[in-house]
Order: structure tokens, then sequence, then C-alpha cells
């Protein structure tokens, strides 16, 4: 088995874990907002700091399939995964391009469960803001 081959399994393990660890973002991202939809901020703090220990984790993957990628020739982008599936015997090419298409729809879906989540925190804001400042609920002018 050459290097490259080596590397290139290594590459599709790496996206295998990267779906999974997407899978797993997605569950503590809902798991978040009925946190923040409950109100419940001592449950956050501790759901926060796993939630960062998983977005690292994915951080380094990430830095990872980039060398891997380099290091295999082709750009560290969606082009140059692309370009090495599309070069890869049948086999691996299908399993690779499923994993890729599936982390692509996780990290879309990751993201709207975020942006929701951003909302929530927005609404919640805003009516703290209402209750603790209710005078410039209708102020218009300069100086509000």
């Amino acid at each position: 088995m050459t290097s490259r081959t080596q590397q290139v399994k290594a590459l599709l393990g790496e996206l295998a874990q990267d779906v999974k660890s997407y899978q797993q973002l997605a569950t503590q991202l809902k798991h978040q907002q009925s946190l923040l939809v409950n109100r419940d901020s001592q449950a956050l703090l501790t759901h926060n700091v796993q939630l960062q220990k998983l977005m690292q984790r994915l951080s380094d993957n990430a830095k990872k399939r980039c060398e891997y990628l380099e290091t295999l020739g082709v750009s560290a982008d969606d082009a140059g995964m692309k370009r090495l599936l599309a070069a890869l015997p049948a086999q691996f090419n299908q399993q690779g391009n499923q994993l890729w298409q599936q982390l692509y729809q996780l990290t879309l879906q990751c993201q709207e469960l975020n942006n929701a989540n951003g909302r929530v925190l927005a609404q919640q804001k805003q009516m703290i803001d209402k209750l603790l400042k209710p005078e410039q609920q209708y102020c218009y002018g300069p100086g509000c």
C-alpha cells in the first residue's frame, strides 16, 4: 500500500468521523435551543463548555482535512475535494462523494440551527431591554 493510498483512506476516515461529529453538533444545537427557550442558564453554562469542545474537535478535523488535500496535491476546498474524489476508483469515489455530500448537508443544517438559536437570544434580549428600559421603548429622537 502506498503512502498516497494510506492518505486517501485516512481522509475518508476523517470524513466519516466529521459526519458523526456534525450529527452530534446538530443534536447539541437542538438541545441548546431547548435550554435557551426554557432560560436554563445553569444548564447552558455546562452545555456550552461541551459545545465548545465539540467545535474545537471539528476545527481540528477541518485543519487535518486541508493538510491531507494539500499533501495529495489538490486545493483545500470543495473543488479540490471533488477533483480528488473523481480520481479515485469507483468504490472509494462513491463512498467519498456520499460522505462529502452528507457533510455538506449537515453543515447547512447546523448553520440553520445556530441561526435559530441566535434569533432566540435576540428575542430574549429585546424582551429584557423592554422590561429594563421601558422609557426607550417609544423613543425615536437622538440620544435615546
